[in-house]
C-alpha cells in the first residue's frame, strides 16, 4: 500500500506541480555555472502590488561589491514606500541562482526578497521579481548597470528635465578629468561648454537638439550614466482645474519630490507634515506631528530628505519617504510675526547648502552646510526689514532674498548675494511686502510676488534691472515657474485664485486667473510640468491640482527583458515608467523585447497597445526569456517556483519549500521532468504575474495545491 501511494503521488504530483508551480530546475541537473559578475552600480525601476497600498512603483539603486560566494552593498528605494535606505545581499548559499534580500531598518515593514530571472551581462541589463514577506506585496524589477566600482558615478541630475538652455547640475563622484571627445553628453548629444566642473559636480546647460535620455559622463577613469533619464519633454501645467482634496487644516507650504511621485504639505493648522501621492491626491501614510508651527518646506534634489522651517524650533530634517525626524537645526528665532512665508527655505541645486529665512523684522537669512549643519554665513537686516522668501540661482552661485519693509506701504527690495563669499551683488526696489521668489530654469529671470501691491516684479539677471512689473490678483503670496520656463503661476491669497502669465512678456494666459479655493498660499509644480499643486490655507478644498492630468504607470513582468515606449513622450520604461497625460488622451505603447526575450502580452484593466486615460491606469508588459539567464540554467532550491510563490506570497512559505523539494527529488530525476521544468521556466512568469494581482485566484491556486502538498509530504523519507 505504501508503494502504491508513492507511485500515485509521484505521478499525480508531477503533473499538478508542472501545471501549477512551474518550478525551475534543480536536483541532479548540470552543475551550477559561475555566478554572473554583478559588481558595479545598478539602477532601475520596480513595480507591484501591496495589500495595504494597492499598486506600488518606484525606482531603485544599489552599489554591488561581489565576492567569491556572495555580493552585497547599500541599496536605495524610491517611490511608494515607507523608507528608502537598506542593504542588498545575495543568498550566499545559492549565489548562482542570483537571489537575495534587501535588508531594511528595523522600523520599516519592507523585508524584500528578490530574484533575477533574466540577465544580459554584456549589456549590463537585468530583470526579475520581488516579494515582501511582511506585507505579502510582490512584483517585478528591472535595471541597468550605470557605473563600475572605482570609476566615475552620477548620483543625480537636477533638475530632472528641461528645455535647451536650462542650467543643470550633475552630482556624483570622480567626475573630473573629463574625456576631451565626449566627456559630457545628454542622450548621446555632446555638451562641451561647462559653467563649472570638479570631481563632485558639473554645472552646464542643456544643449540644443537634444532628446530625452540618460546623461553620460566619460572620464579617463571610466564611464557613468545617470540613474534616470533626463527629460526634454517638460511642459507648463494646462490651465484646467484638476482634482481636489480636503487634506489637512491649514496647509502653509507645499513642495514636490524630484521624481514627481509625491508632494509634501506643511500644515500649520494641524502642526504636521503630510505626504500625498500625486497620482491619487491621497495621503500615503498617517501625517507626522512636528514641534512648533511649520511655515516653509523644501525637498532635497536627491529625493532623500525634506526640510521644514518651524516657528520657534528651527529647521526639521526629515526622511523624504516617511517624514520621520532625522535631525534639527536649532534656530528659535524663526518667527514670521504672522506674515505668510511659504518659501522661506531654499536648497542649492547640488543639495549641499540650505538657506533659511528667519522671517522676523531685524531677522537674518542663514546659510548652512547640510552635511554637518554648520552655519557658513548670515545675512543681517535692520529692525524694520523682514527677510521672507529666499532662492538660489540654478547654478547655485547666487542667493536671492525678498526683503520686506515693515513701515506701512514702503516698497521692499530684492537682494542678490554671492553664495560663495556672501558679497552683495545687487539691490533692486520692488513692490510692497515682497514675499516669494521663483527663478527661471535658465537663470535669466527672477520673479518676486509683492503681496501688498498685487504685482510681480521681474528681475533680469543679465542686465541687473527690474525688467517689468506684472499685475496679478490680490495679495499674491506663493509663486512657481514651469520647468519649460514658459509660464509663471502665482497664488493670490486675497482673490482666491491663481494668476498665470507668460514669463517673457508678462501677458496673462487665456483662462487666467483660475479659481482654486479659499486663501491660496503656496504653489508647487511637478518636475515634468504636468501638474501644479496649490494649498489653500483656509476652507475646503485645501489642496487643488491644476492640470487635470491622469497617471499612466507601466510595469515590466515576466522572466525576460524588454523596453516599453510611448508615442507621446513620457514613458520610456527602462527608467521612466510613470507619466501624466491630460484626461482622455490616447497613448500608443510599444513593447520592445531584448535579445533572447519575446513580448508575451499586456495585463491590467484598460491596458493594451493603445490606452485611453480617462482614469489612472496601471499596465504590465510581460517579457519572457527564451532561455534561462546566466547561472540559472539550473536554479537550486532557492528559486524558480514562480506560480507557487505568487500563490503563497513568499519563496520561504512552507508549501513552496515542500514543492521545491519534490521538484529536486523527483521531477529533475528524469529527462521528461527536466523538459517540463525548462518549458515552464520560460512560460510560467506571465501566469504567475496574472495570479499575483488577484487575491481570489491566489486562493484558488492554493486550494488546488493543498492536496498535492499533503501527498508530497507523505512521500518524504
Amino acid at each position: 500500500m505504501r508503494t502504491e501511494t508513492r507511485f500515485w503521488a509521484s505521478n499525480a504530483a508531477a503533473f499538478f506541480l508542472a501545471v501549477l508551480t512551474g518550478c525551475g530546475g534543480g536536483g541532479d541537473a548540470p552543475p551550477p555555472q559561475t555566478p554572473p559578475d554583478l559588481s558595479g552600480v545598478w539602477a532601475g525601476s520596480w513595480h507591484g502590488s501591496d495589500p495595504s497600498l494597492g499598486f506600488v512603483s518606484g525606482t531603485w539603486e544599489t552599489e554591488i561589491t561581489q565576492g567569491s560566494s556572495s555580493a552585497s552593498g547599500p541599496a536605495e528605494l524610491f517611490g511608494d514606500i515607507d523608507c528608502m535606505d537598506g542593504r542588498m545581499q545575495t543568498n550566499p548559499t545559492a549565489q548562482n541562482a542570483v537571489t537575495g534580500t534587501v535588508v531594511r531598518p528595523p522600523h520599516c515593514p519592507w523585508a524584500i526578497n528578490w530574484m533575477l530571472t533574466a540577465i544580459n551581462v554584456g549589456d549590463g541589463t537585468a530583470s526579475g521579481s520581488w516579494n515582501n514577506t511582511l506585507t505579502s506585496g510582490s512584483g517585478t524589477l528591472s535595471g541597468v548597470r550605470i557605473a563600475r566600482l572605482g570609476g566615475p558615478r552620477i548620483r543625480f541630475v537636477h533638475p530632472s528635465g528641461g528645455k535647451p538652455g536650462t542650467i543643470v547640475t550633475i552630482v556624483g563622484e570622480r567626475l573630473g578629468d573629463l574625456s576631451t571627445t565626449d566627456g559630457l553628453a545628454f542622450n548621446l548629444t555632446p555638451q562641451s561648454i561647462l559653467m563649472s566642473a570638479d570631481a563632485m559636480r558639473i554645472v552646464t546647460r542643456v544643449p540644443s537638439g537634444v532628446s530625452s535620455g540618460p546623461v553620460k559622463v566619460s572620464t579617463k577613469g571610466g564611464v557613468t550614466r545617470s540613474p534616470h533619464r533626463f527629460s526634454t519633454e517638460v511642459i507648463s501645467p494646462p490651465i484646467v482645474l484638476g482634482r481636489t482634496t480636503a487634506t489637512g487644516v491649514a496647509p502653509a507650504a507645499v513642495a514636490v519630490s524630484p521624481d514627481g511621485r509625491k508632494f509634501y504639505i506643511a500644515d500649520r493648522g494641524n502642526r504636521d507634515i503630510r505626504i500625498v501621492r500625486a497620482s491619487t491626491l491621497i495621503d500615503m501614510r498617517t501625517p507626522v506631528a512636528v514641534a512648533g508651527v511649520p511655515r516653509s518646506i523644501v525637498a532635497s534634489p536627491d529625493g532623500k530628505r525634506i526640510y521644514v522651517a518651524s516657528t520657534g524650533v528651527g529647521v526639521l530634517i526629515m526622511d523624504a519617504a516617511n517624514a520621520v525626524g532625522i535631525d534639527t537645526i536649532v534656530l528659535a528665532s524663526i518667527n514670521d510675526g504672522g506674515r505668510d512665508n511659504p518659501q522661506g527655505l531654499a536648497i542649492s541645486p547640488d543639495g549641499s547648502l540650505l538657506l533659511v529665512s528667519e522671517g522676523a523684522g531685524g531677522g537674518n537669512v542663514k546659510l548652512y552646510r547640510v552635511a554637518d549643519k554648520s552655519e557658513l554665513r548670515s545675512f543681517g537686516f535692520a529692525p524694520d526689514i523682514a527677510p521672507l522668501g529666499v532662492a538660489f540661482s540654478p547654478d547655485g552661485a547666487r542667493v536671492f532674498i525678498a526683503a520686506a519693509n515693515l513701515n506701512g506701504a514702503t516698497p521692499g527690495s530684492l537682494l542678490v548675494f554671492d553664495a560663495a563669499t556672501g558679497a552683495s551683488i545687487d539691490s533692486e526696489t520692488v513692490g510692497v511686502l515682497p514675499t516669494a521668489l521663483a527663478v527661471s530654469p535658465d537663470g535669466n529671470l527672477v520673479f518676486v510676488t509683492n503681496k501688498d501691491s498685487g504685482t510681480v516684479s521681474v528681475y533680469d539677471t543679465l542686465t541687473g534691472n527690474i525688467a517689468m512689473t506684472v499685475p496679478v490678483g490680490n495679495a499674491p503670496t506663493g509663486a512657481a515657474i514651469s520647468p519649460d520656463g514658459a509660464r509663471v503661476y502665482v497664488a493670490n491669497r486675497g482673490s482666491n485664485n491663481v494668476s498665470i502669465f507668460e514669463a517673457f512678456t508678462g501677458a496673462a494666459v487665456a483662462g487666467s486667473p483660475i479659481a482654486v479655493g479659499s486663501a491660496p498660499l503656496a504653489v508647487a509644480i511637478n518636475p515634468m510640468g504636468t501638474s501644479a499643486y496649490v494649498s489653500n490655507v483656509m476652507g475646503s478644498p485645501l489642496v487643488v491640482e491644476i492640470g487635470g492630468m491622469r497617471t499612466l504607470t507601466v510595469a515590466r513582468a515576466g522572466s525576460g527583458i524588454g523596453t516599453v515606449r510611448s508615442n507621446i513622450p513620457g514613458i520610456d520604461c527602462g527608467t521612466q515608467c510613470q507619466a501624466q497625460y491630460p484626461v482622455g488622451t490616447s497613448v500608443t505603447l510599444t513593447a520592445i523585447p531584448a535579445s533572447n526575450s519575446f513580448f508575451s502580452g499586456w495585463t491590467g484593466a484598460g491596458c493594451g497597445s493603445v490606452v485611453t486615460l480617462n482614469s489612472n491606469l496601471d499596465c504590465r508588459a510581460t517579457f519572457t526569456s527564451n532561455a534561462p539567464p546566466p547561472s540559472q540554467s539550473s536554479p537550486p532550491s532557492g528559486g524558480g517556483c514562480f506560480i507557487a510563490t505568487a500563490a503563497y506570497g513568499s519563496t520561504m512559505a512552507g508549501e513552496v519549500v515542500t514543492l521545491r523539494r519534490f521538484r529536486d527529488d523527483h521531477l529533475m530525476k528524469s529527462e521528461a521532468g527536466r523538459a517540463f521544468v525548462q518549458w515552464y521556466y520560460r512560460n510560467s512568469p506571465a501566469v504567475a504575474e496574472y495570479i499575483r494581482e488577484r487575491d481570489w485566484l491566489r486562493a484558488v491556486v492554493r486550494g488546488a495545491l493543498w492536496p498535492i502538498v499533503a501527498v508530497v509530504k507523505l512521500m518524504a523519507p
